[in-house]
């Protein structure tokens, strides 16, 4: 089975993995996907079932080979990050971070990644209080405006087991809100109200530099543009563009933009304080 993609060019291949076909589709908001007939060519994404799981090759597997994972939502979870550049790519000098990216107020806060800062759980936490989702790893920022980011059009996907600091309310949210799971892995199915789909764009108004620290006092302060522009260097990807343009583009972006640091211990916490700065 070949499947075209909204947005894509090349049709990604499926021999023998047709499983995870509703997998994806399940947690993809605004793609148009369709069965198109096999190519006598090579696709720039493939998926092959066998003996030790799911098979991908694609050209941005590290080493030029392939990953294999067993379960059916860890591999569409491992494809996600495929399809994304695949999007970048095509959209000839598009640039994404990774970055999470939720709309409190009237414009974006993004959250550049880093490890272990819970930018998801925290995206999940601002789509439970009635915040408008666009990203929770990597989010696109249209070419010529710096400062208007494009949701991916994915569901949010978190790790389990949860912290065991989560608010119960939340946790009853994510429960209630169930996507496909894994063994390391759970999507949050947010409904249309708080989750943007593919293309939908917004303004970014808002840069945080996340500190997640257990048992925290919850603050937030300035952040320099210094710290904001290395961060979001670090996460910044976009292979038709060079690193000046990059730069360019980052660095509009941050000048337009509200930057401050927040520490924090729990997603609940730190949303509070998210609505008391941007709302």
């Amino acid at each position: 089975m070949w499947i075209k993609l909204q947005g894509i060019q090349a049709p990604i291949s499926f021999d023998g993995a047709e499983a995870l076909v509703p997998v994806l589709e399940s947690v993809l908001r605004g793609w148009a996907l369709r069965e198109v007939p096999p190519d006598k060519g090579t696709p720039q994404i493939s998926l092959t079932a066998g003996p030790r799981g799911f098979e991908r090759r694609s050209p941005w597997i590290t080493g030029g080979g392939a990953l294999v994972l067993m379960d059916p939502v860890d591999a569409v979870c491992d494809l996600l990050l495929d399809l994304e550049r695949a999007y970048i790519e095509d959209s000839a000098s598009l640039l994404a971070l990774h970055a999470a990216g939720v709309k409190v107020g009237g414009g974006l806060v993004v959250f550049p990644s880093t490890h272990a800062t819970g930018k998801s759980l925290l995206s999940v936490a601002l789509a439970h209080a009635g915040h408008r989702v666009f990203a929770d790893d990597q989010l696109p920022i249209v070419p010529d405006t710096p400062t208007v980011a494009v949701a991916p059009g994915f569901l949010p996907r978190l790790r389990r087991p949860l912290p065991d600091d989560v608010h119960q309310d939340l946790t009853d949210f994510i429960r209630a809100h169930p996507g496909p799971l894994s063994q390391k892995f759970r999507y949050v199915d947010l409904d249309q109200k708080v989750l943007a789909p593919l293309g939908e764009r917004a303004p970014i108004t808002g840069i945080v530099l996340l500190n997640r620290t257990p048992g925290a006092q919850g603050k937030i302060e300035a952040a320099t543009e210094a710290e904001v522009l290395k961060a979001c260097v670090l996460q910044s990807f976009g292979r038709s563009l060079g690193a000046l343009e990059v730069l360019d583009h980052l660095h509009d972006m941050i000048k337009g933009a509200q930057c401050v640091k927040l520490n924090y211990a729990t997603a609940t916490e730190a949303t509070a304080l998210l609505q008391e700065t941007f709302a």
